[in-house]
């Protein structure tokens, strides 16, 4: 009935008639005036504005310290403002975009709300223009995925505690809203500082961390468990550092290939949710040693398989569909978690009592 009435006022009548209004307006200017889509080249005009304010930045921090001249050997772009471009799109924009949609849906004033936004702006054009000040740096020989991570971390660290920052300075109306939800405010409002530092952890970890360490002991531990398991059926193969090498074909494991992201993924919901802890450490180990497991068998199936018929496509992609088993397999242990051990099983007995 609420949302019945609210759609039935004036504000909601005058909203709903200036939206299509726009959306007419919108239709005919892209059909009869403009031969592209307008907005397109608005926000195409934008960002490259945007990128070039940030490229002369650097360009003047690059002075400002005395850094030798920037090589001419990186990609060039010809345009009336600037003929060397490194940076190819603006970057962090989709982080950027969820933490504005976040502000703006929060309930606080249109000051505070103008306050946050520009900073989040700030912040992102601080963090491109270090980016572009890195890049414009490397020579030819560097490893520029490696470098580049560490104004990547930064960035992602800094737009990320622009978030906390607004949470924080706004908890009082992020908790009213979330009541309304019929979401256990108490429970949600304890778990935050955690969830934070396992975002801050997952940040560095993936941008730094996993860009400056190969995991080369953890791939042949995989492999040589596998090359073991193939030996019981009689198979042979020969572990080559990151290559197990079959009398056919051979595997290549990467470090994306361990599962990280997945088995960390695993872990925080686990940790998040968890009452005890002796319950929640025993039950992250034991399921980050049983997906290693998995991951072993899934080389061993691998392997024997494109042993027989030359490569990952039998019908279906054999590589994805043991992907998508250890997802399932994830899932699951998700499942029985929540079902035995959470405390959101324990609150929610609580409050049907």
């Amino acid at each position: 009935m609420k949302l019945i009435s609210i759609l039935k006022s004036k504000r909601a009548k005058y909203a709903f008639i200036t939206l299509a209004t726009v959306i007419i307006l919108y239709i005919i200017l892209h059909i009869y005036v403009f031969s592209k889509d307008p907005i397109y080249l608005i926000l195409r005009t934008l960002n490259d504005l945007y990128l070039q304010l940030s490229l002369k930045s650097a360009f003047l921090l690059l002075n400002l310290f005395g850094a030798p001249p920037v090589p001419s050997n990186h990609s060039e772009i010809f345009n009336p403002l600037l003929c060397i471009f490194y940076a190819p799109e603006v970057r962090y924009k989709k982080l950027v975009a969820i933490i504005f949609i976040l502000v703006w849906l929060t309930k606080a004033p249109l000051r505070k709300k103008t306050i946050g936004t520009l900073l989040v702006i700030i912040v992102h054009f601080f963090a491109i223009t270090l980016y572009n000040t890195y890049g414009l740096c490397l020579s030819p020989l560097s490893d520029h995925e490696l470098v580049i991570s560490i104004p990547d971390t930064i960035a992602y660290l800094l737009l990320f505690t622009c978030l906390v920052v607004w949470y924080y300075n706004n908890k009082t109306g992020i908790m009213e809203s979330l009541s309304k939800l019929k979401i256990n405010v108490p429970l949600f409002e304890k778990k935050i500082p955690t969830l934070f530092i396992i975002i801050y952890i997952y940040i560095i970890l993936v941008n730094f961390v996993f860009d400056f360490f190969e995991f080369s002991p953890w791939i042949t531990f995989l492999f040589m468990s596998s090359q073991k398991i193939l030996s019981l059926s009689g198979i042979d193969s020969v572990v080559d550092g990151t290559y197990l090498i079959g009398a056919n074909r051979t595997i290549y494991m990467a470090k994306f290939c361990l599962g990280i992201n997945t088995m960390y993924l695993f872990a925080s919901v686990v940790y998040l949710t968890g009452r005890k802890n002796m319950e929640k450490w025993l039950y992250i180990i034991g399921g980050i040693v049983f997906l290693n497991f998995i991951n072993i068998l899934r080389f061993v199936f691998l392997f024997i398989h494109i042993q027989k018929y030359g490569g990952y496509t039998f019908r279906i992609d054999m590589h994805d569909l043991f992907n998508y088993i250890i997802y399932s397999i994830v899932f699951i242990l998700w499942v029985i978690w929540f079902e035995n051990f959470s405390d959101m099983k324990f609150s929610n007995k609580h409050s049907v009592k």
